[in-house]
C-alpha cells in the first residue's frame, strides 16, 4: 500500500497557497477596501495632530509637508513600476487582478499604511528626538490619501461629476496605463514619468 503522507516541502506549498487565496479575498473584500480608505483618511490626520502638538513651526510644517509629497511621488512611482508589474513579485498577481477588472475592488490590508508609518513616527520622535518629522510624514501620508482618491475615482463614474473633473487629465494619463502597462506609472503625478522616460501622451497615442 503506497503512502499518502506529504512531504514538508508540499506541506509548505499547501499552506502558502492557502495563505495566498485567504489574503487575496481579504484584498478583494469591500470591507477591507473602505477599512483601508478610512485608515489612509486617518494617516495624514494624526500626523498633522503630532506636528501640531510637538513640533510646530511654519517653515517645519510647508517644507516638511513638501517634502513629503515629493517623496511620496516617486515612492509610488517606484512600487507601482518596479514592484506591482515584476512578475517576480508577490503584489503582482493582486495588480494583475486590478488590470484584469479596474473597477472591482482591490486594496492591500488596510491597517497597512498605519503599521507602516507609525513606527517610523517612533523612531524619528522619540528615537532620534525629531518630532518635526511628523509633517514630513503628514505629507507622505496625504500624497498617499489623494492617490488613493485619484484613483478611486479614475475607476467610478464620478469622473463625469463636480469636482472630480478637475482631475480628468490625470484620469486620462492613468487610461493610457491599462492600455499599455508599461508606461505612466504614476498615477497622483506624472513628474516621475518624465523624469524616467515612461510618459505616454494620450493625444498622441491616438494620432499614431
Amino acid at each position: 500500500m503506497e503512502s499518502t503522507a506529504l512531504s514538508v516541502g508540499q506541506r509548505v506549498r499547501l499552506v502558502g497557497n492557502a495563505t495566498h487565496s485567504l489574503v487575496e479575498t481579504i484584498c478583494e473584500s469591500r470591507v477591507n477596501y473602505w477599512a483601508g480608505y478610512a485608515t489612509d483618511f486617518s494617516c495624514p490626520c494624526i500626523f498633522a495632530y503630532l506636528g501640531l502638538r510637538y513640533a510646530f513651526s511654519w517653515p517645519a510644517l510647508i517644507f516638511g509637508t513638501l517634502l513629503g509629497l515629493i517623496v511620496f511621488s516617486l515612492i509610488e512611482y517606484a512600487v507601482h513600476r518596479w514592484l506591482l508589474h515584476d512578475l517576480r513579485s508577490p503584489l503582482f498577481y493582486l495588480h494583475n487582478a486590478h488590470h484584469n477588472d479596474p473597477e472591482k475592488t482591490s486594496a492591500f490590508l488596510f491597517p497597512t499604511s498605519f503599521l507602516l508609518l507609525m513606527p517610523v513616527w517612533f523612531l524619528f520622535a522619540w528615537g532620534f528626538h525629531f518630532p518635526q518629522a511628523s509633517f514630513f510624514l503628514l505629507g507622505l501620508s496625504g500624497g498617499y490619501f489623494y492617490f488613493d482618491t485619484l484613483h478611486h475615482v479614475a475607476h467610478t463614474r464620478w469622473t463625469n461629476q463636480f469636482p472630480f473633473r478637475l482631475v480628468r487629465k490625470r484620469w486620462a494619463f492613468h487610461k493610457v496605463h491599462h492600455r499599455i502597462e508599461h508606461s505612466n506609472f504614476g498615477v497622483s503625478t506624472s513628474l516621475w514619468d518624465h523624469v524616467f522616460g515612461t510618459h505616454q501622451n494620450q493625444m498622441k497615442r491616438k494620432q499614431s
